[in-house]
């Protein structure tokens, strides 16, 4: 029965042989960065419901004596946490960006022109009333509640002026998106707003063929 001797000493010998042939390997720390990007990439990929609150219903644009005219009809809503940030003193802007494309010869559309259209919401705890700043239209608008200083913006209009070297007989198209822009919040207030859902207010692009009047 030599087998039964044999088994166990050749088990025994592998083991040895495994055990030196493995090179431990090094302990290595992972970069806060990496950890950081991980942690994004996860909340990238969660559902991300409140993008729904920002949204554009229509819209329309047109040129008339070198003038470009954009209407947009905005739904706009900020609850969770913007909303208890906005109480508590610390404003936010939304921001509308138009970005004006012209058509090549093989009909691709490249972008010519953009703008951002900043509007500042604030919130004064003494009168409990919000207030509206739009952009280059002096005074705050003064509002009893969010959800009307919101419903102020949604009906969106704007004339420019347009760029140098667009000729009448261009295809021209227009894009549209809302966001709530993050950039101007306190430190720590961005660091978190990056990481969470509620913050990720944003429209997609929507767009209109420009008409010639």
């Amino acid at each position: 029965m030599p087998s039964r001797i044999i088994l166990p000493e050749l088990t025994l010998a592998l083991t040895k042989v495994r055990t030196q042939n493995v090179t431990p390997m090094p302990s290595k720390l992972i970069p806060c960065w990496h950890l950081a990007l991980l942690w994004a990439t996860f909340i990238a990929l969660l559902p991300l419901n409140a993008q729904a609150e920002f949204a554009t219903r229509s819209g329309s644009a047109y040129i008339e004596h070198q003038v470009l005219t954009t209407t947009a009809r905005l739904s706009l809503s900020i609850t969770g946490d913007p909303a208890e940030a906005l109480s508590k003193g610390i404003p936010l802007t939304v921001l509308v960006e138009t970005r004006l494309y012209r058509a090549s010869l093989l009909s691709r559309f490249f972008e010519i022109a953009t703008w951002q259209h900043p509007y500042l919401i604030e919130y004064h705890a003494l009168s409990n009333r919000y207030t509206l700043t739009r952009p280059g239209a002096g005074p705050p608008e003064t509002f009893p509640t969010l959800s009307e200083t919101l419903g102020a913006i949604e009906d969106f209009s704007v004339e420019l002026n347009l760029p140098p070297g667009v000729a009448v007989e261009d295809r021209l198209e227009v894009r549209l998106r809302t966001v709530l822009d993050r950039s101007d919040l306190p430190g720590p207030l961005k660091l978190m707003a990056f990481f969470s859902n509620d913050w990720q207010l944003q429209s997609n692009w929507q767009r209109w063929k420009v008409v010639h009047q």
